[in-house]
């Protein structure tokens, strides 16, 4: 029944191919024959050009200036023509799009399709209907039958409704070929390890080939197989040594492949994957993991000297950085010794050379001196290795040589290698006297020091220092002596209003200097004049409650913070405007003692009494201080409440810092610390009528309309980003308090929960694509297609993750036509965005690999 199933589905599938793909060509044959209409009009219409008078015998006809210019005018229009329009650099929301809405979705179904035919492979031996060889047989069987529907597809370009399906095919056909011949060696051992190797060559060879066929994306499927061939099958003890060869001849061919299409991408990612796998091997047994450090050493001298293709991924990548922190991990270990060492040693005398050849390498020298010294801190501690001495002294010998012969090479660089050198020379005596000081006598310690200690004194720079007004000093003292300690604040912002007049009066810049001096000093002291305030709000950030009794009274808020902050405001009005950069400094000052002492006077109004009144109230209570922030931001930046003496500008700064306190509490306590599924908060009984709909929702309204207002990219996605994620929150909490009730933080997640979790999120999704067409935003659209994306991998990696058997099999295939289909629907958003084609231009069936990539 369930192989009857199967072949019921196949058939479905393979009889929608060939319809689509029928479809596909009538279109491309009546979009033809639109074209030819057209130009046999346009040829019916052109009028016939006159014919010229004859020209007497011996007269040559003189071309017409007219003529001349037009003729200039054509070639000069050619020139330009032929000249490529500068690239268009595309923004990451746009590159999201096209790669993961146009292309990437169809390269998902292509690995899910392949991950179906394994396990469909697998659930026949479990039920024991093939045996091992007939498994590994029917496997590689079916990775050619995919390379044979790709050439076939590639042969015939209307025969699929996409080119990209062809890509897929081929790169899951090398990913089960892959798969079969390093499963047959290690799972089965069907064949020893030169047959494998063999199957391997070919294999390689093979992926190759259909890359320089099937363009970057059969070359990304090659790269995927075969780097994850052999966490696929399972690595086994005692198969480093095939592994690593597997891997070197991986890197060689995917090398090759680079710098024959010029894909500098394809290089740097197989030397990330390749330093993944060496990263896992480095704790291995000490000859298998000395194999390993051997492996990297090559990989990152080799990856490091070629340069395939123009892109500057690898150079990026800096393969020797890598190499340089694994193999401090390697000699990090203790039962390898001076071999170790002599593998990182040669890697850093290499990265001299590497720094000489490009100038992005020119800091790895100094990390590999770091790490040196470092490994020989580690090295020196007890229990001590024995050629501690010698180690030391060859990393001053070796870094120091290859530092001065840099500078000799680059006197330009002095700087660097002048800096490498003197470090060089006194690293390693520093941390050998200070650890292991019994290695040398005391006499020729100081030799040694003196000796090193003179290259970093060749390099010391002098610095000054600035001096303070003394008046500054005298004035604090005497409002000190004069005043009450609670008054103190005000006591100085009066000094300061009196040093401000001066100022305005006497057109004195140094004046208004010393006033905002008296007034920084008068903010400092009314904070440190407050410690329970700043007390409760630093336990407050770890998540504990803040009661009445925690803070100062309201007294003290009006004497020590409010009154300064009227008089901040004052001494701001009065001081003549020269200094600019410190335009905002006083009027900032003045909102932060006005915020805190506000939020005194709220909180002792509001009453928090015990735990329990913080558990059924203070949940309320954040809700109504962060949304009155938000909505004093909003206001102040779209100018609803005047602010005297403050000019547009500084008034939008002014919102600004209201609505990212507000969003740092928001994000900070809502959602992290005191997240009401960490705390037993009453957000209340009724769903959706509740305090989360203002605590989220209504914040993630205001973080757009502040992402509306920002000015600059990175400003407006940072304001889009945590409203998506209050919006997100917000419906996830809904859901849930539709379940659990007023309070949300009981543990457990039910399957009815989850489902309607992935629900709420899929019409989330839907709503916010439809948002981001409709406003339009195109940021909105892309947060919709990313949740949507989410939502389809958490419906069908998790909540389908008890499936077994055919039902998974069925998953993953539905899995991979789901994929290509809303990849092929999105495509067609895509290029409805990027406008019709002009009515002229033939249509031109895109054949060659490059097109299709």
């Amino acid at each position: 029944m369930e192989v009857l199933l199967l072949l019921f589905i196949l058939g479905l599938v393979v009889g929608y191919v060939r319809l689509d793909a029928r479809l596909t060509a009538l279109r491309r044959e009546v979009e033809a024959l639109r074209f030819e209409s057209r130009a046999e009009v346009r040829v019916t219409e052109r009028a016939p050009e006159p014919e010229a008078p004859p020209l007497a015998s011996g007269l040559a006809p003189a071309p017409a200036p007219a003529s001349r210019a037009a003729a200039l005018l054509a070639e000069r229009e050619a020139e330009a023509a032929d000249d490529p329009a500068p690239p268009i650099r595309e923004t990451l929301g746009a590159l999201f799009e096209r790669y993961v809405g146009g292309r990437l979705l169809i390269w998902a179904g292509g690995i899910a399709l392949a991950v179906a035919g394994i396990f469909l492979v697998r659930f026949s031996m479990q039920v024991g209907l093939i045996g091992p060889a007939v498994q590994m047989s029917l496997a590689a069987l079916f990775g050619l039958l995919l390379i044979a529907l790709a050439e076939w597809a590639r042969r015939r370009p209307g025969a699929l409704p996409d080119p990209r399906v062809g890509q897929s095919l081929a790169g899951a056909g090398i990913f089960v070929l892959y798969a079969a011949a390093y499963g047959g060696l290690v799972l089965h051992h069907l064949y020893g390890h030169g047959t494998a190797m063999t199957l391997m060559i070919a294999i390689t060879g093979l992926a190759l080939a259909l890359s320089l066929r099937h363009g970057a994306p059969t070359a990304v499927m090659g790269l995927a197989g075969g780097f994850a061939t052999p966490l696929l099958v399972g690595e086994r003890h005692g198969q480093i040594i095939p592994l690593l060869f597997y891997l070197g001849l991986l890197d060689a061919a995917l090398f090759g492949l680079a710098a024959r299409r010029g894909w500098t991408w394809l290089a740097a990612a197989a030397v990330l994957l390749s330093f993944g796998w060496s990263a896992a091997l480095l704790f291995s047994t000490p000859d298998d993991a000395l194999a390993t450090g051997l492996f990297v050493l090559v990989l990152a001298v080799g990856a490091s000297l070629p340069r395939p293709g123009e892109g500057r991924q690898l150079a990026f990548l800096r393969p020797a950085a890598l190499g340089v922190v694994q193999l401090a991990l390697l000699v990090g270990r203790g039962d390898l010794g001076l071999p170790a060492w002599g593998l990182f040693a040669s890697l850093s005398l290499a990265a001299f050379v590497l720094a000489g050849r490009a100038g992005e390498y020119r800091p790895i020298p100094a990390l590999a001196l770091a790490a040196a010294l470092i490994l020989l801190a580690v090295k020196a501690l007890p229990p001590a290795d024995p050629h501690v001495g010698a180690i030391g002294a060859g990393i001053a010998l070796l870094f120091a040589a290859g530092a001065i012969a840099a500078l000799l090479r680059r006197p330009a660089e002095a700087l660097l290698w002048t800096a490498v050198a003197s470090i060089a020379f006194a690293g390693p005596p520093i941390l050998l006297r200070t650890l292991r000081p019994e290695l040398l006598p005391l006499g020729a310690w100081g030799a040694t020091f003196a000796a090193a200690a003179l290259g970093p004194l060749a390099l010391a720079l002098l610095r000054r220092l600035v001096a303070a007004e003394a008046a500054l000093l005298l004035l604090g003292i005497a409002a000190r002596d004069l005043v009450p300690e609670a008054f103190l604040p005000a006591a100085w912002l009066v000094l300061g209003t009196g040093a401000a007049l001066a100022a305005a009066r006497l057109r004195d810049r140094d004046l208004t200097i010393l006033a905002y001096a008296v007034a920084a000093v008068a903010t400092l002291a009314g904070i440190v004049l407050v410690p329970r305030l700043w007390e409760a709000l630093a336990a407050s950030l770890v998540g504990a409650a803040i009661l009445a009794a925690d803070l100062p009274p309201a007294l003290r808020a009006l004497e020590t913070l409010l009154l300064p902050a009227g008089l901040l405001i004052l001494v701001w009005r009065v001081a003549p405007r020269r200094l600019p950069r410190l335009g905002l400094a006083l009027p900032a000052a003045a909102a932060a003692l006005a915020v805190a002492g506000v939020y005194i006077l709220f909180k002792q109004a509001w009453g928090l009494a015990s735990h329990d009144d913080y558990l059924a109230r203070g949940f309320a209570e954040r809700v109504l201080i962060t949304q009155s922030l938000f909505a004093l931001g909003w206001a102040a930046c779209s100018g609803r409440v005047p602010v005297p003496g403050l000019e547009e500008a500084q008034r939008r700064t002014l919102g600004t810092g209201l609505t990212a306190l507000a969003a740092a509490r928001f994000a900070w306590f809502d959602l992290l610390v005191a997240s009401p599924l960490l705390v037993e908060f009453r957000v209340g009984a009724l769903p959706f009528a509740n305090l989360l709909l203002p605590a989220y929702i209504l914040s993630a309204f205001w973080l757009y309309r502040a992402r509306q207002g920002a000015r600059g990219k990175g400003r407006s996605g940072l304001w889009l980003s945590l409203s998506l994620v209050a919006l997100v929150a917000g419906t996830l909490l809904l859901v849930r308090q539709g379940f659990h009730g007023t309070i949300l933080s009981t543990p457990g997640v039910p399957a009815t929960e989850s489902y309607a979790d992935s629900l709420a999120a899929l019409l989330l999704s839907i709503a916010l694509l439809v948002a981001g067409i409709r406003i339009p935003d195109k940021a909105v659209r892309l947060a919709g297609l990313l949740l949507l994306s989410a939502t389809a991998a958490k419906v069908f990696l998790v909540d389908a993750a008890k499936l077994e058997g055919v039902l998974r099999i069925l998953s993953f295939l539905g899995l991979g036509i789901a994929l290509i289909g809303i990849g092929k629907l999105y495509g067609a958003v895509l290029n409805a965005e990027a406008g019709p084609r002009a009515p002229d231009d033939p249509p031109a069936p895109a054949t060659a690999p490059e097109a299709r990539a």
